[in-house]
């Protein structure tokens, strides 16, 4: 009863705060907009990019429900998200933070998270890598580094509407279903709020994309799903310690093929934009197709994140089978990887994306 009042009142306040943002634009829209100018924009006209304000005001009304057990575990994730979260929303604003900026904040987050929480990762699963992680000076830096990795990979795929929210409900849904499987309460209150918080701005970001999360809503999620991933085997041992990499194996893919196409491919920064990621790619074929069959050409935009969200779903289902075994994630890992791959390629040939096409593309970025 009290897990769903908190997430009644988190998706309350941020559907409240999202749509009085929408409404107000007019009023703080030469500071938030999102312009439609860049090679990597798919919608059209200028938008609110200050969504994790929504985010964060769902997060703290959910929060304050939650059972006193476990707000203490909710206010140390939710305050180590503040470095990730603060550079992100002065870039929403500013334009002018760089990139090894807010990778630097998204790892400091994931730093301050592992001291403060007492959790990372202690094991992988894996002989010979088990024998490094036992160090805390090795397991503590590496857990806090892939943490940022993950709040950046969530902002790589927040490029079409409800892509990347819609994606983080899934994945919570699944960590929810593990928490309560092994009878971790708080954990799933904490899931709850947190879905809460996405679902109220997810309501005005999808389907007509009324408003963005931005660089402080992504990279928040991002850091919350990985102090998630990190938290329930670290508090749970019969949890593998994989599962958060299988669930979240479609954005950290996306990123890794993003970094060699940037560069090893093309030679360019690993940071700079680009228009060749697979939601892009199916923005621009299998979408468009869609959306003129249906005679609704407005909705290409959602279409394409919501073909693409059938790998967060696949993922997340494989998650919650098998996670109590290491070997089935990691079989479940590369097939999901796999299937990315074999998507990309085909979408990117239907899309007409030779090699010198994307030599031109990589180089206008």
């Amino acid at each position: 009863m009290i897990h769903s009042a908190a997430f009644s009142f988190s998706l309350i306040a941020s559907l409240s705060v999202a749509l009085t943002i929408i409404l107000t634009q007019r009023f703080h829209g030469h500071l938030t907009h999102d312009s439609h100018s860049g090679v990597q924009k798919l919608h059209h006209i200028p938008t609110p990019r200050v969504g994790g304000l929504a985010l964060c005001a769902g997060m703290v009304a959910g929060g304050v429900l939650l059972p006193e057990d476990t707000r203490g575990v909710w206010w140390v994730m939710s305050l180590s998200a503040l470095p990730a979260f603060v550079f992100g929303l002065i870039e929403d604003v500013t334009k002018r933070v760089g990139v090894k900026t807010r990778l630097l904040a998204t790892i400091c987050s994931g730093l301050i998270f592992c001291v403060a929480s007492g959790y990372h990762l202690t094991q992988v699963g894996l002989p010979g890598l088990d024998l490094l992680f036992a160090f805390a000076a090795f397991a503590i830096p590496f857990t806090a580094f892939a943490m940022g990795g993950i709040a950046n990979a969530i902002n790589l795929i927040d490029g079409v509407n409800g892509l990347a929210s819609g994606t983080s409900i899934i994945i919570l849904a699944g960590f929810g279903v593990v928490a309560a499987g092994v009878g971790d309460q708080q954990l799933l209150g904490i899931c709850l709020v947190l879905a809460g918080a996405l679902g109220g701005f997810f309501l005005m970001n999808f389907p007509m994309g009324r408003i963005f999360l931005g660089d402080a809503g992504a990279y928040a999620t991002g850091f919350m799903l990985a102090a998630l991933a990190v938290a329930l085997p670290a508090r749970n041992p019969e949890v593998s310690p994989l599962i958060g990499l299988l669930a979240l194996s479609y954005p950290v893919t996306e990123t890794m093929v993003s970094i060699h196409r940037r560069l090893v491919r093309a030679g360019t920064n690993p940071g700079q934009p680009d228009r060749l990621h697979l939601h892009s790619l199916i923005y621009r074929s299998r979408a468009r197709r869609l959306a003129g069959l249906l005679g609704a050409p407005q909705l290409r935009n959602a279409l394409s994140g919501l073909v693409v969200m059938g790998l967060p779903f696949v993922s997340t289902v494989m998650m919650v089978l098998f996670w109590d075994s290491t070997a089935l994630i990691l079989a479940a890992i590369a097939l999901v990887s796999a299937v990315y791959l074999v998507i990309y390629r085909k979408v990117a040939l239907l899309g007409g994306i030779t090699p010198a096409l994307r030599g031109r593309v990589m180089s206008e970025a």
